[in-house]
């Protein structure tokens, strides 16, 4: 059985890949550009397993290792075999289906997105619970009002994964956190918190429908003004920007309110209304630059309102920075010197705020400017720590003389935030533990992981219109992995779940079968799914496209299938052979051969290019199953095998006998049936000409290859040998073919883990494989 060696260790990794590239060295000059292009991309692989494998839960790591493990198998396998050279392009074959699988995942933009993500594996166990919450500020987060913030956070990462105890709440500590406001007279204003609800990096997300929907909760809660819910609607309908992030932020004793939208990454602001009336900061900004902007109100007063901006990119070590539209400056201010001197001040906050002002959607008010009562300060890191310190918090303290905040400072460290910014203003100051660094997601926990997917995926801003170009069968596909293999949603199919449970083994739970037939139902009767062209890129006819070529990407079929000309997509049937690629890629061991038959009675296209490409993919080897089965998945040796196993499985034998449904004139090339007119693909695996100088299709013929399965005889025939049977299939009759209500109970707009959001890292470790 296939082993799984867990290769934890550089030295291990960098010894198989040593081992491969020498292997090229020695093999036949005929055979060499296989065996190091397989190498190479083995090398790739197990780089990324070493450097992002932490961001994958363990058992999504383990296969990975499983997968590399089986492809140094399968190469010298390959090699010393009698014939390499078919051998050789049925692995060459079987990359190209993992390529497939890696690009539809997110591909080379999820992984440098996972590249930038921090690394500290206590901070990933950290949770923003309400244990947390009521210890650092006093706040009940069942309290109606001032909980509603708290609890819109809970709320997306409780999406689909019931809770049952306070501490099985799943969200991470960066999305909180926490400020005081000290007064000369020795009141406090210390009941104060805010949450993101959509943070300011690639980091985690629910996607723009579930973080506006709980946004719009909060916002009712605390009976905001009109000017919130307008920005809330321009948010959620402006599709094709990214997604901002969003927060609220809420002081209870003087009942203060804040919605807080900030843009990053270079991404524009939506168009918020009444945002461009804001006066300008000191430091000019055009719309791309990062910027925070607020609306502010007193809870109960749903008219009146004031507006904020804070410029987020200030030059670092700017303490001496005029902002002479204010008539402010901080140069000679005797506490922003011993702020400096103690601390080091990272930059000078510069905010531009409105005079309150009045807005009811249906006519613009006139807003002015209003003289700041406050100015601000961004601490730096102490000694590069972004954790909080119970020294610094002391010795600021001290500095700030301000009657109850040593209390404060020692009380919200719970919060883990070192002290990020300080206010201050005539007779008060404010402090605040604020995140400053993102993306300390937890793999182990499904919620995070989940939303760590949805982040990592290209095109979250664009979920919905992203899924209305998907295919039926397409769709059908991204479900299936999303159930068997990320358990995104255990309301939805528990097949992840149960899959993973050792009484399971060797069996295809209820739920998976159920999951694999809602996707043959989906993908039968020819339905198609959209393939690229895997052709060089032509930057002279695209010129569009050559900012994304470099690095890995230099073909067509390397983009994201949106970002891909019209004329180099082909839309095409599924068919069998889409089902053996997306079965012994994403789907259960215990759903595989020889413990469960996923072949239905009928194919899933009897057209002759697709019945021809399906036996020619199983003939060659490309895929494991009925037919080239011999080494059962998992790690269970003691599991029972069918009789006559291994062999050729009584599935395998079926398959080959069906007709093909092939004339003399019948085309075999699947793609050039399929392509739309006058388009052109010259790839090395996928090949179509339907120009008028085409000379046509390869059409069918005696000469098809049938060698490589158990089933067939010297002569290439099939025939009548005792087979063995999987103790349960699909094919059984009365099989309880599940109703589409249960394969879809779910809007796909809403559902959160519908969507091609699984995590890139493990594409970018089996398209090696």
């Amino acid at each position: 059985m296939k082993t799984a060696v867990l290769l934890l260790v550089a030295a291990g990794t960098a010894k198989r890949d040593e081992d491969l590239h020498a292997l090229a060295a020695r093999t036949r000059t005929e055979h060499r550009p296989a065996v190091a292009r397989s190498a190479a991309r083995a090398a790739k692989a197990s780089r990324l397993l070493a450097d992002h494998g932490h961001l994958l839960p363990p058992d999504l790591r383990e296969k990975g290792q499983d997968l590399l493990n089986e492809h140094e198998f399968r190469l010298h396998a390959a090699l010393d075999s009698a014939n390499p050279g078919p051998a050789l392009a049925a692995i060459e074959k079987r990359e190209a289906g993992y390529l497939k699988a890696f690009r539809k995942l997110g591909g080379e933009g999820a992984v440098s997105k996972a590249r930038k993500l921090p690394k500290d594996e206590e901070r990933t166990k950290l949770r923003a619970t309400r244990e947390v919450l009521f210890e650092a500020t006093g706040i009940d987060a069942e309290e109606p009002v001032w909980g509603a913030p708290f609890r819109a956070l809970e709320g997306l990462f409780r999406a689909g994964h019931p809770v049952s105890s306070l501490a099985e709440r799943e969200a991470p500590m960066e999305a909180l956190g926490v400020s005081a406001k000290f007064f000369e007279d020795g009141t406090a204003l210390t009941k104060r918190y805010h949450v993101a609800l959509q943070p300011p990096c690639d980091c985690w997300t629910f996607g723009r429908d579930a973080v506006i929907k709980q946004a719009k909760i909060v916002a009712k809660s605390l009976k905001a003004p009109p000017l919130v819910d307008a920005w809330l609607d321009s948010i959620e309908a402006d599709d094709a920007r990214k997604l901002p992030s969003v927060g609220f932020g809420v002081s209870v004793e003087d009942g203060a309110c804040k919605l807080y939208v900030l843009n990053y990454g270079g991404h524009e602001l939506p168009p918020l209304p009444l945002v461009d009336a804001l006066p300008r900061t000191a430091r000019k900004q055009d719309r791309a630059s990062s910027v925070m902007v607020s609306v502010e109100w007193k809870f109960g007063d749903m008219k009146t309102q004031q507006m904020r901006q804070y410029a987020v990119e200030a030059a670092s070590g700017d303490v001496s920075v005029a902002r002479q539209t204010q008539d402010e400056r901080f140069a000679g201010d005797e506490l922003v010197a011993a702020l400096d001197g103690a601390f080091g001040v990272g930059q000078s906050e510069d905010i531009a705020v409105t005079a309150p002002f009045q807005y009811d959607k249906a006519t613009t008010p006139p807003v002015v400017a209003a003289p700041l009562a406050k100015s601000g300060l961004k601490l730096k890191r102490q000694d590069g720590n972004i954790d909080s310190n119970a020294e610094t918090d002391a010795k600021l303290a001290a500095l700030l003389k301000a009657p109850g905040a040593d209390a404060w400072l020692a009380r919200s460290r719970v919060v883990r935030h070192a002290l990020s910014n300080v206010q201050f203003g005539e007779g008060f100051v404010t402090l605040y533990r604020h995140p400053t660094v993102f993306g300390f997601v937890d793999p182990s926990s499904a919620p995070q992981h989940l939303a760590l997917r949805n982040a990592l995926t290209k095109n979250t801003h664009s979920l919905r219109r992203r899924l209305s170009g998907l295919t039926a069968c397409d769709q059908a596909e991204e479900d299936f992995i999303d159930r068997a293999v990320w358990g995104s949603n255990p309301d939805d199919s528990t097949c992840a779940q149960d899959g993973k449970n050792p009484a399971n083994a060797g069996m295809c739970p209820q739920s998976c079968q159920d999951d694999i037939a809602c996707m043959i139902a989906a993908c039968s009767d020819c339905a198609l799914v959209d393939v690229a062209c895997d052709e060089a890129i032509d930057t002279a006819a695209y010129p569009e496209l050559a900012r994304h070529v470099g690095g890995d990407v230099d073909s067509y079929d390397d983009l994201d299938i949106e970002d891909v000309p019209a004329g180099k997509i082909v839309r095409l049937p599924c068919g069998d052979s889409g089902l053996f690629n997306t079965m012994n890629l994403w789907g259960p061991d215990g759903c595989k051969y020889p413990y469960y038959g996923f072949m239905p009675v009928d194919t899933l296209c009897d057209e002759c290019s697709s019945m021809y490409a399906a036996r020619e993919a199983v003939l060659d080897g490309l895929w494991d199953g009925p037919c080239n089965e011999d080494d059962p998945p998992g790690d269970d040796d003691s599991l029972t095998l069918p009789s006559n196993y291994p062999g050729c499985g009584c599935d395998c034998a079926d398959f080959l006998r069906r007709d093909l449904s092939c004339t003399s004139e019948s085309c075999v090339n699947v793609a050039q049936a399929y392509a739309a007119s006058n388009t052109v693909c010259a790839g090395d695996k996928l090949r179509w000409d339907t120009t008028s100088s085409s000379t046509g299709c390869e059409t069918y013929g005696a000469g098809s290859p049938l060698t490589g399965s158990a089933c067939l005889d010297a002569a290439g025939a099939v025939p009548n040998a005792t087979c063995y049977r999987t103790p349960a299939a699909i094919s059984e009759p009365g099989f309880p073919w599940p109703w589409p209500d249960v394969c879809y109970h779910m809007q796909r707009d809403a559902a959160l883990g519908r969507r091609a959001s699984a995590l890139a890292l493990v594409g970018a470790i089996v398209m090696m494989v």
